[in-house]
Formats: C-alpha cells, structure tokens, sequence
C-alpha cells in the first residue's frame, strides 16, 4: 500500500464510532500519563505520554492519531498549566500523533521503524519547532534553544525509544492474538 494510499484509508478511521472511541480512550491515558514524569534534573525530565500517542498511531493512523494530539495538548494544557496556552504545541503534537501514524499503521513494528520515527520526532518537533515555539513565546536567542536541546535528547533518545518499541511490540503480539 503506498504512503497516499494508507493516509486515505486511515481518514475513514474518523468515521469508525469504534475508532473515535479508543482514539478517545488512547488521548485521555495520554493527558493523564502526561502528568507522570521522571524528574532526573533541571532540565531533563522523563515523560510516557508519547507511548499511548505510538500506540493510537499503531490503531488509527496519522489523521485520527494527530487530531487527537491537538486535543491531547488543550486537555493537558487544563489539566497542568505551565505557562500560556500556546497553539504553536498543539501543531507539535499534530506533527506528533501524524508521524506515528504514518510509520506504524497498519505496518509491522520494526526496530528500524520504531527508530526512525523517533528520530524524526527528535529532529523535526524536538529540536526544529519547540525552541522555534519557545523563541516565539518567550523571545529567547533559538539557536541557544537549539543548542541546550540536544544534549537533553541525547540523553532521553534511548529510554523513549526502547520502551515505544516494546510496548508495540506488545501490542502487535496481543492485535495478532
């Protein structure tokens, strides 16, 4: 199935009761979880919320999986307010949830797939349009912001990577069953 192809087929996930229902389910474990971080020192910290977003991506594809990171963002956003509401986020959390889905809908879970989905996440969200957001916010020098990121992903990459991969795996495992 070609990449158009497989966006146009998950688009008819938006018309599926069941698939807006655990798209549902899959974006409140996410606000919840996303509550839940590992504070390992100033700027570094471990966060678990993109798991369920892999995992929506897995079921649903790019177009659910990233409307869902748009609501994803606005319920965090009410339920632990860290500065102003910013849409510049929720776009992040589009590009996010649309990543995800593209690389793991309907497509077995590779390790080599798992990687470059994260990759891209680190490169085009992490560390291009989150300082571009906090530069615009905050007006602080982006290419500081750049710079002070890639040790923090550098550090974060393997722990997100390993455990997205394992929980798909998992989840494969279970959908084949």
């Amino acid at each position: 199935m070609s990449y158009l192809n497989r966006i146009k087929e998950s688009s008819k996930e938006i018309k599926k009761v069941s698939s807006l229902c655990g798209v549902a389910m899959l974006t409140a474990v996410k606000s919840v979880i996303s509550i839940f971080r590992i504070q390992v020192s100033n700027i570094l910290e471990i966060g678990f919320s993109h798991l369920a977003v892999g995992v929506s991506g897995m079921y649903y594809g790019p177009l659910l999986t990233g409307i869902a990171g748009v609501v994803a963002d606005t319920i965090e956003f009410m339920l632990r307010p860290t500065g102003p509401y910013f849409p510049g986020f929720a776009i992040s959390e589009f590009v996010i949830g649309f990543i995800y889905g593209s690389f793991f809908y309907k497509k077995e879970i590779t390790w080599k797939r798992v990687l470059a989905a994260r990759v891209l996440i680190v490169l085009v969200v992490d560390m291009l349009l989150t300082p571009l957001w906090l530069n615009i916010m905050y007006g602080n020098a982006y290419w500081a912001l750049f710079s002070a990121r890639i040790t923090v992903q550098l550090a974060k990459f393997p722990i997100d990577f390993i455990l997205l991969y394992l929980l798909l795996k998992s989840v494969q495992r279970i959908k084949k069953t």
